[in-house]
């Protein structure tokens, strides 16, 4: 039972900390606006649990994670926050045309949007290292604690619950008041969103 609220405060802590996802969710929501950023969301809960699937299987046949494995995804990371950096950057050059297109939130978006931001939400949470990484400690704590059936209950929950809290921060920053901030602030917060993107690149290739 402690081992499981270890684990449990640790994911929510690491939850509650800003990274690439927040970011992607925040470019989703004022460029796309709620439902791409919605299905975002569901493909970054994708990514995390394929991500405990890899490790689980590479547990199961080697025993451990491979070094390789982290290498390549660290580089990739990196090369995939670069492509959102500049996307960002290019979406603040047009922050006048989108501010314009963003006051109606109601209109239909085609289905190559919803299937891109649902692309963006799985390479999102695949292609940052920091996931495989902290779900590795994890996994590797509760591997050997618990049997399959808790080992896929812990799993399924910490999933989930990316789900549901990514769900409620574009519920939280739909809000009418909120998004009128947004807009009011678009320049600026995709300038935000870019710099961060590069700030996460940094952290990958220099850590």
């Amino acid at each position: 039972m402690e081992l499981f609220l270890t684990i449990a405060v640790t994911h929510f802590i690491a939850l509650l900390m800003p990274g690439a996802d927040f970011f992607l969710i925040l470019k989703t929501l004022l460029q796309i606006q709620k439902v791409a950023a919605r299905v975002t969301c569901f493909g970054i809960a994708l990514g995390n649990a394929i991500i405990l699937v890899v490790i689980y299987c590479s547990l199961f046949i080697i025993g451990a994670v491979k070094t390789e494995l982290l290498i390549g995804m660290k580089w990739l990371g990196a090369f995939y926050f670069i492509y959102l950096a500049v996307q960002c950057f290019r979406s603040a050059r047009l922050s006048q045309i989108i501010r314009g297109q963003s006051e109606n939130t109601s209109y239909v978006h085609p289905n190559e949007n919803l299937f891109k931001s649902f692309l963006l939400g799985l390479l999102s949470s695949l292609l940052n290292p920091k996931n495989l990484m902290f779900y590795s400690v994890l996994v590797i704590l509760i591997y050997p604690q618990y049997n399959f059936v808790q080992n896929f209950l812990i799993c399924s929950w910490m999933v989930l619950l990316v789900l549901i809290w990514n769900l409620s921060i574009v519920q939280f920053m739909s809000s009418n008041i909120y998004l009128s901030w947004l807009n009011q602030h678009i320049h600026h917060l995709y300038y935000l969103a870019g710099t961060s993107f590069l700030f996460f690149m940094l952290v990958l290739v220099f850590s």
